[in-house]
């Protein structure tokens, strides 16, 4: 038991995960820094083995540099409501995030990424590259390869795309209300980052450091879930009022969406759309042609 409070807590929320836990809990554990660490586990009430599986790995004696905080909820939260609960519950001045089927190949990784917050105030965020890996294929290439060739992003950068993978993020941690409708989100992670990135800058470290298991915990992008997306970022655009540009480019995405959804629909149909006067007059002509 550490008599310090931890300077960074990790957060990792499971529920199903018994064939990947153990993995994803060992890449915490294998972590060496020389400051006190928290490893928060949410389990969400799951169905299968995970209990069993985290009570046994706790059982033996985690490194001395990290105390684990273990909790399996009675009832079935939510994936959100789950992280909300855990992230109530960080001592931490930093946050860092890896879900149960993700987990960590890089023993220095949270001191490299605290190191660099540490030494940069101006800086919220940092990230890093990812494998990815799919089945039992390992792949040595990461979309992330060519998408970021910056080791410095903004806020303006990451309301353009989500260039920030999940399980590589550190943030400096920020008391949060979060909104009632970021518990029905089908976007992960994406609002709380932009949040945080109205803090500050975004370091990106180009190192692989950690495994991505593809087709696990990927958020939706159905068409049925469009407008639950729409409805995201139009309640984003509320907190983006004073980033003009941010404000701007999301936007795009959420009349992205919006043409997506209605070029599903028929003619009638699009133009009793509550979204289809947010569009211009050439995404509306666009839409329009796509209908009859």
């Amino acid at each position: 038991m550490h008599n310090n409070l931890p300077l960074v807590s990790v957060i990792m929320i499971t529920h199903g995960h018994e064939k990947y836990i153990q993995k994803a809990i060992e890449g915490v554990f294998l972590q060496k820094t020389n400051f006190p660490v928290e490893l928060i586990i949410a389990n969400d009430c799951s169905p299968d083995n995970t209990d069993e599986i985290v009570k046994e790995i706790i059982k033996k004696s985690p490194p001395p540099n990290i105390q684990v905080k273990y909790t399996k909820h009675e009832t079935n939260k939510g994936m959100h409501l789950n992280f909300i609960w855990a992230y109530q519950h960080v001592k931490g001045k930093y946050v860092a995030v890896c879900e149960g089927d993700d987990y960590w190949t890089d023993e220095n990784k949270l001191q490299k990424q605290v190191d660099f917050l540490e030494q940069n105030p101006d800086y919220s965020i940092s990230c890093h590259n990812v494998y990815f890996l799919n089945g039992d294929t390992l792949s040595s290439e990461s979309p992330y390869d060519k998408e970021n060739t910056q080791e410095t992003y903004t806020l303006n950068d990451l309301a353009s795309r989500n260039l920030i993978p999940t399980l590589s993020v550190i943030f400096r941690y920020f008391g949060i209300n979060f909104p009632d409708w970021y518990l029905s989100s089908p976007m992960g992670d994406y609002p709380l980052m932009l949040w945080i990135a109205q803090k500050g800058k975004i370091k990106y470290f180009k190192e692989k450091m950690g495994v991505y298991r593809q087709n696990v915990g990927v958020w939706s992008n159905k068409q049925k879930d469009y407008p639950k997306i729409i409805s995201v970022f139009e309640n984003l655009l509320f907190d983006f009022e004073n980033f003009p540009v941010a404000k701007k480019l999301l936007t795009e995405h959420k009349n992205k969406y919006i043409k997506a959804m209605l070029y599903s629909k028929s003619f009638s149909e699009v133009i009793r759309n509550k979204n289809w006067k947010e569009l211009s007059y050439v995404d509306r002509l666009k839409v329009l042609i796509k209908s009859l």
